[in-house]
């Protein structure tokens, strides 16, 4: 047990809702070494609805970073403050970077107190969306053939480089990317708490998170969901998660 605790604080946090456009899920969960410190953790997520669509972001803050909390949850309430206007989404996500790095660097300085991943996806009613990041958090479609990264391992992707892997630093992006939803898809961020056990455990990790998420989970068994074990991952973890309406409930079948 921690020897203190507060709301603030929780190690665990989840919410979720639903709209006549989608379904959106979220949780985190401080990792084992941040729990065993007493500490809450270091990631952050958030969505906002608006008649344009839907905006997304989870971040990860850099624990090397005495801000890193901090930096975070910056990130993600500037992320998703921007909202959908007419217009590529891939615009979209581009000024939602923009505003979190500007966010960022206003919070904690650009001195090295406070630094943060962020993933970030604009999702329209007509099912496109598109997705852009910074740093190794991460982003997957599940459908009926399984998990499809939206990027490329870490490093491997061209919306990032070695100069930009975390906010505030926000150097040239070359490219968003962009897709549109299928019957049984389901759009997935992801800090790399849980981003990396997912591609190192094909027949493990992936295989159990996909068949929890065929339908929207309730908040608090996507937190149970989150908190999974698997051994020397101990890192915070996050995952939100969109399904949109006119898919809900269809069924998947998963290799």
């Amino acid at each position: 047990m921690r020897p203190a605790a507060a709301a603030a604080d929780a190690a665990y946090r989840a919410d979720g809702g639903d709209s006549d456009r989608w379904s959106v899920r979220a949780a985190t969960v401080a990792g084992v070494r941040h729990r065993l410190d007493g500490r809450r953790g270091e990631d952050a997520w958030a969505w906002a609805d608006s008649p344009g669509g839907l905006v997304v972001a989870v971040a990860d803050g850099v624990s090397s970073t005495p801000e890193a909390a901090l930096a975070a949850q910056v990130a993600v309430a500037a992320a998703v403050a921007v909202g959908i206007a007419p217009g590529a989404l891939s615009a979209v996500c581009g000024v939602a970077l923009g505003a979190a790095a500007e966010a960022v660097a206003a919070a904690v300085g650009e001195g090295g107190r406070g630094a943060t991943t962020l993933v970030v996806a604009a999702v329209a009613p007509d099912g496109r969306w598109a997705a852009a990041r910074v740093g190794d958090s991460d982003a997957f479609v599940l459908g009926a053939s399984g998990w499809q990264a939206v990027f490329g391992p870490e490093g491997d992707d061209e919306v990032r480089s070695g100069a930009t892997d975390a906010l505030p630093a926000l150097g040239a992006l070359a490219a968003h990317h962009e897709g549109i939803f299928a019957p049984g898809h389901v759009l997935v961020l992801l800090s790399d708490g849980v981003g990396g056990p997912l591609r190192d455990g094909p027949s493990t990790v992936a295989v159990g998170l996909a068949q929890a998420l065929v339908v929207p989970p309730s908040p608090l068994d996507l937190a149970r969901l989150v908190d999974f074990a698997r051994q020397g991952c101990h890192d915070d973890r996050t995952l939100l998660a969109v399904w949109p309406a006119s898919y809900r409930g269809t069924p998947q079948i998963l290799d």
